[in-house]
């Protein structure tokens, strides 16, 4: 899936947000289907680095990930959120975060924007989504 006029990181970054939720709905094993479902070595490098953020952010925020299907082009207000909380490094923690949680919320968001900047060459930011 690729979002219309979405970047690169932000489309892999919603990209493996939607496969780590469906996977986990069906019990699989999250992370080789994640690394499965993107080309070369690049799943095998964002397996880990997603589940540990999405893993997170369930925790974070007590409750769990809303992810679109695949095939939708419209954003859910969790993948909307995680966007944001990509975009900007060094905020305060949002509202509903749990304080506990909030600095190892911020340290998977850097490694997962680190490694989407090593892994996708040319993207320095997840979005670039036109009014946003």
């Amino acid at each position: 899936m690729r979002l219309a006029f979405a970047s690169p990181a932000a489309s892999t970054l919603i990209d493996g947000a939607r496969c780590w939720r469906r996977t986990r709905d069906l019990g699989e094993p999250v992370q080789p289907t994640l690394a499965a479902a993107f080309p070369n070595s690049v799943g095998g490098f964002l397996a880990p680095v997603l589940d540990g953020l999405l893993t997170l952010f369930e925790a974070a925020f007590r409750r769990r990930f809303e992810a679109g299907d695949p095939c939708d082009d419209e954003l859910t207000r969790d993948e909307e959120q995680l966007l944001a909380l990509f975009d900007h490094d060094g905020v305060a923690a949002p509202a509903g975060v749990r304080p506990a949680l909030a600095g190892a919320l911020r340290a998977a968001l850097r490694s997962t924007r680190l490694m989407l900047r090593l892994l996708l060459p040319g993207a320095p930011h997840a979005r670039a989504l036109p009014g946003q």
